[in-house]
């Protein structure tokens, strides 16, 4: 298990960040995801989605929204297991995702509908008919950050799974992409996150997984980058330079002036 445990620090890790991101002031981002959503399709997704609520709706958008725990960790140990020559990269580009979302948390705290649009949060009106508090306790003993819902890691780690599983597995691995789109579609139906969000996760979570696939030739070309900056630097400075006989006249006469 050693090699499946950096999987499990960066996952426990990441969960221990977004408590302490919660806990400081920031300046809450309520309008423009609501606005942006509203420009996109003039109208408001979470809106005209829950006009159509139905109980079978509500259920089976909170089965596919819980997903977000579990299914990253079991995915991450079926690549350990089955395609070790991926569960690195799968690891780096979850690290990648992760912490690029908790940096944007930390900036760009956003609220999500039910809290900005004052939509239905269905998710815990399903607490209420079961009678139990399932997913209010969950949320209170995870530590769910309230203002951290752009970019959607509920839409980047599905993303993540698929483009890896199709990586991994091909054409076997199409059926896997039922789970980003039903996560998509409850993420906004249950009025945890605009489209923007979702738009938002899956863009981090296919730059993570590009990056983790490609990360070499990307650092060799930033490194080609940086010499050509330096070389360039340093061909500027030799141009403003003075002359070799000025600077050796401006030593010898700050040399007499010293002996004197």
């Amino acid at each position: 298990m050693k090699t499946f445990s950096p999987f499990i620090i960066s996952f426990l890790s990441y969960e221990a960040l977004n408590r302490l991101i919660d806990v400081v002031p920031r300046g809450i981002h309520i309008q423009e995801p609501l606005i942006i959503d509203s420009w996109m399709f003039r109208a408001v997704p979470t809106i005209v989605l829950q006009q159509f609520r139905t109980p079978i709706l509500d259920f089976m958008g909170a089965a596919f929204y819980s997903m977000h725990f579990i299914a990253p960790t079991i995915f991450a140990f079926l690549l350990w297991r089955y395609k070790p020559e991926h569960y690195q990269r799968y690891t780096f580009a979850f690290v990648i995702c992760t912490y690029s979302a908790l940096l944007t948390f930390l900036v760009y705290p956003v609220a999500p509908p039910w809290y900005g649009l004052k939509a239905t949060r269905i998710l815990f009106q399903i607490d209420h008919i079961l009678g139990v508090p399932m997913f209010k306790t969950l949320y209170d003993y995870v530590g769910v950050n309230p203002f951290a819902a752009f970019p959607s890691l509920h839409s980047a780690f599905p993303w993540l799974i698929a483009v890896f599983a199709l990586k991994a597995w091909r054409k076997k691995a199409l059926p896997v992409l039922v789970l980003p789109v039903g996560i998509w579609f409850s993420a906004v139906y249950l009025g945890e996150h605009y489209v923007i969000d979702v738009m938002g996760g899956i863009a981090y979570a296919t730059l993570a997984f590009l990056f983790a696939y490609n990360k070499e030739r990307v650092l060799n070309k930033l490194v080609v980058i940086n010499s050509c900056l330096a070389k360039s630097l340093l061909d500027n400075l030799e141009k403003v330079r003075p002359p070799l006989h000025q600077r050796e006249n401006v030593y010898i006469f700050a040399l007499k002036s010293v002996q004197c």
